[in-house]
């Protein structure tokens, strides 16, 4: 057949992905430099992305991890030990485990403990444009609790909501995401999260199918496509804050290819999206990420300058947590190892 191109395109048969991995990151802006930096074992932070909306941070990374493909598939789908590598991560806990619906038995490991005066303060006065993400009958249910609510039934009124949130985007995907009430326009995660897809053309080039199904999700499942979902309580800014994640992948020229998606955050940010392949290359994987994060705090006035320091933040915390996360992969003796 003589010399065969990976294209890494949907369903193909070469399991030799070694090469594909060099033209995925020179697509995505690594020089040739840095992407021998990575073959010989650096992680390297490649810079951000041509922004989707004047609310965007981004970061994208490259890095290989000296570990079976199947490690680094289970510990980016299958078992999200974050707590691991992100040590903003106060706790987390998988949602429909076994595939169903789900119940709110999956989210009663959610607290809202910490700056729990603060929190409760917030959503006893939940308004559009307040420092929480709802949705204007989200901030109904709240004010029906009354400006008393108890610490207990602002939980439990927010356990509540998240199922709701969980169901809705299950059954109906980005359009089935309720906007944020805001003090003057709406705003749409769903519409968000769609274009941040839109623009990146290295998914759309290379696996057309997974890009559908990611855009026309839960439409569209391609053979071999797996998800999970779960919830991540972070403390961001010394409060709680509840993300909604979900995760795609499916097998690609011997390699994987996935998405995670925050679907929902309670607060600071509006939504993230990060897209990444994991392509086998001699006893190991070289990982490549790229990620997308809606948030108010970089538009308006300074905007520019705004997101140049952020996406400097946000690179350099990123980085340091996929350093620790390929490390969780390194030393996992089994994938039992892995779990939660």
């Amino acid at each position: 057949e003589g010399k065969r191109k990976s294209t890494y395109g949907p369903h193909t048969k070469n399991h030799n992905a070694m090469v594909s991995y060099d033209e995925i990151l020179t697509e995505a802006g690594f020089s040739q430099a840095a992407i021998r930096e990575v073959r010989e074992g650096k992680l390297h932070y490649g810079g951000s992305l041509d922004a989707a909306s004047d609310t965007e941070l981004s970061v994208k990374l490259a890095f290989r991890v000296d570990a079976k493909l199947e490690n680094v598939k289970e510990l980016f789908l299958r078992f999200p030990k974050k707590k691991e590598f992100d040590d903003t991560v106060e706790e987390l806990g998988m949602i429909a485990a076994d595939g169903g619906d789900g119940s709110l038995d999956d989210f009663a490991g959610i607290k809202l403990d910490k700056n729990a005066i603060t929190l409760d303060k917030l959503y006893q006065n939940a308004a559009p444009g307040s420092d929480l993400n709802l949705s204007k009958d989200e901030i109904d249910k709240f004010k029906k609790l009354g400006k008393k609510a108890s610490h207990e039934d602002i939980e439990k009124c927010l356990r509540q909501i998240l199922l709701d949130r969980f169901h809705a985007y299950k059954k109906d995907g980005l359009s089935g995401i309720k906007p944020y009430a805001r003090s003057k326009k709406e705003f749409s995660s769903g519409n968000e999260l769609k274009y941040q897809i839109e623009v990146g053309p290295i998914l759309k080039k290379h696996s057309p199918i997974f890009h559908k199904y990611a855009m026309e999700y839960p439409n569209n499942k391609p053979d071999g496509a797996e998800e999970s979902f779960f919830w991540v309580n972070s403390i961001i800014d010394e409060k709680p804050t509840i993300a909604l994640v979900h995760r795609l992948g499916m097998p690609q020229d011997g390699g994987w290819v996935y998405l995670e998606r925050h679907f929902y955050i309670s607060r600071s940010h509006n939504c993230l999206q990060g897209i990444g392949a994991a392509l086998p290359v001699d006893d190991g994987a070289v990982v490549f990420y790229a990620t997308r994060t809606s948030t108010d705090q970089v538009s308006g006035f300074g905007g520019a300058a705004k997101r140049t320091i952020g996406n400097r933040i946000m690179g350099g915390r990123m980085a340091a947590n996929f350093e620790r996360a390929r490390q969780v992969v390194v030393t996992a003796k089994e994938l039992d190892m892995l779990k939660l």
